[in-house]
């Protein structure tokens, strides 16, 4: 008979148990990992946080200074645009104010009309003490233009004041005014060059500025 070579099957290695000292040092370092992880996350959750508020006013004045420019851009764009200009108008609360004013199709996405709304609409802008950056609007077809004041929508509670830029040809510089300046030869209002926007809440405080459109491109700033 032919020999038959015999091979023995491999020895399986037994799998071999974790030892009590090896599952308390696993157990162990898992939960400094955790600890870790846990401490890195509220560390992280609380830096957002502490910038949080600052990042939203940040957002909200460059939204709000967006808004208004193109909204007053947009009064000089376009057929039958007037462009802007400076005049008396009435208040909600009685009296009148002077105030940057334009004309628009329509009054925009902030005014709520009490009925069908209608076009060709006066606005105009200005800061009222506890309200804030304020924007009154008529239309000229209203029945009762000419009697009832102007409609109020607030564009921004954070805005607590304007700032009006002017160029002295007479000392060849730029300043800032608090109020829109008269000329003194014709007793007009005058139309400033670039219009400041200033935000605060809180401690927080911005400034924005922009220039209005038509006017200012023929000076350098400083």
């Amino acid at each position: 008979m032919f020999g038959v070579g015999c091979s023995r099957a491999p020895r399986q290695r037994r799998a071999r148990a974790f030892t009590l000292i090896e599952m308390v040092l696993a157990l162990s370092l898992l939960g400094m990992l955790m600890v870790a992880l846990n401490i890195f996350v509220f560390s992280m959750a609380e830096a957002w946080g502490k910038g949080g508020d600052e990042r939203l006013f940040d957002q909200h004045a460059r939204a709000v200074t967006r808004y208004v420019q193109e909204t007053l851009r947009s009064s000089i764009e376009g057929p039958g645009a007037g462009g802007l200009r400076v005049a008396e108008v009435r208040m909600p609360e009685g009296g009148n104010a002077v105030r940057i004013l334009y004309t628009q199709r329509d009054a925009g996405r902030l005014a709520t009309w009490p009925g069908r709304p209608l076009p060709d609409v006066d606005c105009s802008l200005g800061v009222i003490e506890r309200r804030g950056l304020v924007m009154l609007w008529q239309s000229r077809l209203e029945e009762r233009y000419d009697e009832d004041p102007p409609r109020a929508t607030v564009v921004s509670p954070f805005i607590v004041s304007l700032g009006y830029d002017y160029y002295d040809e007479n000392f060849k510089r730029w300043e800032t005014k608090e109020e829109i300046e008269k000329d003194t030869t014709s007793g007009e209002y005058k139309l400033p060059a670039r219009l400041r926007l200033r935000f605060k809440r809180d401690d927080m405080q911005i400034e924005t500025s922009f220039t209005l459109p038509g006017k200012g491109e023929g000076a350098t700033w400083f």
